[in-house]
């Protein structure tokens, strides 16, 4: 083993054939004919033979070539590659120096094995070294971008002012001997300020002098940019603007106003019908269904002159000598036109006299819809109808009912007393032969008057198909109030 003073360098190589396998022989490194080494008292000589492992390699450590305390100095190694399946031996020198400590020999070997040479590795680059001396100045090849042959500047090329500018009208102005503009050449301070808010001199002007506010006063004053309460509208910063339908509003112009005058254009149509309570006071304004059927018979008696909301008919279009007595158990239905919404509290029968016995429990009178639906009753009639000699009873309905418009049935039941002669004799329409006039309608019309075709009835039923309704002769007056 090498003493530790000698440095080493670690020498490297890998053979192959041309198709990628390993070559095999040996390299042999070879230092001239014998080595002193005085520092480190060794002789080294002979040569050093690295075989070639299985993958072509070869990793040999030797001593570098320019070790201090070489005797001779800075020699080289011959390198002999002795590789199997050659004809030739290259042979080589190899430099090793100390400061390159790995070498492989595919960067140091010469390429052509005919040609053999000195192969050095090299080492690091010395120092710098010193400056030279400068050289002699070359002449100028030109003046401020000039390059003619003979070059005259102006004040103007070298952004200066004319020397017969200085002090010159539309010159600029020149400097006294005090560093100072002589006052000969500034201008005719005619019109200058005088003074400040009446105060001459070194005039300092404060808020208060201009009744302003300082920032400070001003802070406690104003609300700040980051103090103000609202930070957003509707999602919005910045100069918001927002339209009728950003706010799900409709713009004005284009919504009818609940209260104030305004004048709607075009045609409207409802889905319910506008309601008023107000009477109409000119030709052009519109007007209640109620109001029309209350003055539309001017001239005549009404329902409503009477106190009535609707009758079945005038009563004084009534039978001058007979009166209708109910047979046991029928359910009459007298037809009544209601022409505008009302609150019906009663159903009202005019009985003109009262003979024989009295009405049995069983006896009712109510209010059926258009379509059939009983909507009122009254308690029964034997303790509603008295004997009487001709008298308007008006029969409360056990529950008040809100009526739209529409035609409605009142309906009547009586049991108990002889149907020939008994029992109270309601009011009824004249008659012609076996029907009143007034059962006169168009075919499948409401039918003023009629009865149910169920017999023997002592209850009102729930309702009924009005298409099932008997057309019957006996025209019963009946009002709704």
């Amino acid at each position: 083993m090498l003493p530790e003073s000698i440095p080493t360098v670690r020498v490297t190589a890998r053979y192959l054939t041309p198709d990628g396998s390993p070559m095999g022989g040996s390299v042999e490194f070879r230092p001239p004919s014998l080595l002193t080494h005085a520092a480190a008292d060794v002789f080294v000589g002979g040569p050093t033979v690295a075989r070639l492992d299985g993958e072509g390699r070869i990793d040999v450590v030797l001593p570098a070539t320019d070790a201090p305390g070489w005797n001779p100095v800075d020699w080289t190694y011959q390198v002999t590659e002795k590789l199997a399946g050659l004809g030739r031996t290259r042979v080589y020198q190899l430099a090793l120096p100390a400061a390159q400590p790995a070498v492989d020999l595919a960067d140091a070997a010469p390429a052509d094995p005919n040609t053999p040479h000195y192969v050095a590795v090299p080492g690091p680059p010395g120092p710098a070294g010193q400056m030279g001396p400068a050289g002699p100045a070359g002449p100028v090849r030109s003046v401020n971008g000039f390059t003619a042959p003979d070059i005259t500047l102006t004040a103007q090329d070298v952004s200066a002012i004319a020397a017969n500018q200085a002090g010159a009208a539309g010159g600029v102005a020149s400097l006294g001997p005090d560093g100072k503009v002589p006052g000969t050449q500034l201008p005719d301070l005619a019109g200058a300020v005088s003074s400040v808010n009446g105060r001459t001199g070194a005039v300092t002007v404060t808020a208060a002098d201009l009744g302003a506010l300082t920032p400070a006063a001003a802070d406690t004053r104003y609300l700040g940019l980051d103090a103000a309460p609202v930070k957003t509208v509707n999602g919005r910063t910045g100069a918001v603007q927002l339209t009728a339908a950003d706010l799900s509003a409709v713009a004005e112009g284009d919504a009818v106003l609940v209260t104030g005058d305004q004048t709607v254009t075009g045609a409207k149509t409802f889905a319910t019908p506008p309601a008023t309570g107000a009477d109409p006071s000119a030709a052009d304004h519109l007007v209640r269904r109620g109001y029309v059927d209350s003055v539309s018979a001017a001239g005549t008696w009404s329902p409503a002159a009477m106190g009535f909301s609707c009758w079945a008919f005038d009563p004084a279009a009534s039978s001058g000598n007979t009166v209708q007595y109910c047979i046991n158990g029928w359910v009459y239905l007298i037809g009544v036109p209601l022409h505008a919404a009302t609150t019906v509290r009663n159903v009202v029968f005019y009985v003109a006299g009262y003979a024989g016995g009295t009405l049995a429990a069983a006896s009712f009178a109510g209010l059926y819809t258009g379509s059939g639906t009983k909507v009122g009753q009254t308690a029964s009639l034997n303790g509603l109808l008295t004997a009487t000699e001709g008298k308007t009873f008006v029969l409360p309905l056990g529950t008040p009912y809100a009526a739209a418009p529409g035609n409605y049935w009142v309906a009547l039941l009586v049991n108990g007393p002889n149907p020939t002669n008994g029992g109270p004799g309601f009011l009824r329409g004249a008659s012609m032969g076996e029907a009143p006039g007034g059962s006169a309608r168009m075919p499948g019309a409401f039918i003023r008057h009629g009865r149910l075709a169920t017999t023997g009835q002592t209850s009102l039923p729930a309702s009924f198909t009005p298409s099932t309704v008997v057309a019957d002769s006996n025209a019963i007056w009946a009002a709704l109030a």
